[in-house]
């Protein structure tokens, strides 16, 4: 593994040596990382009218981990050209509506 790591560096140089600038501008590269996703209620939401005299609400824990989606992002030299979420059943592909 090392010494194809190091022919395809070398290979790399040479080629950056060759076109400089160029070379740089065809690189695409991305990164993806599983993050976790829920929908907060929101304060208005939460109100509930009742009585003066009532006894508070009881309210149930709500777990910040409802759900995970994979977050993906890729970019060029001039920034990011594309980004999306993919749920845990789907595959990152050019068929996926994120990548369209």
């Amino acid at each position: 593994m090392k010494a194809q790591r190091k022919d395809m560096f070398t290979q790399l140089i040479k080629r950056y040596n060759a076109e400089r600038e160029a070379f740089l501008q065809c690189i695409l590269t991305g990164d993806e990382s599983w993050v976790h996703h829920y929908d907060p209620e929101c304060k208005t939401r939460s109100i509930e009218y009742r009585h003066i005299t009532s006894p508070n609400p009881i309210k149930f824990k709500v777990f910040a981990s409802a759900r995970k989606v994979l977050f993906t992002v890729f970019w060029d030299i001039k920034g990011v050209v594309n980004m999306g979420f993919l749920e845990q059943v789907q595959t990152a592909n050019s068929d996926s509506e994120q990548y369209i």
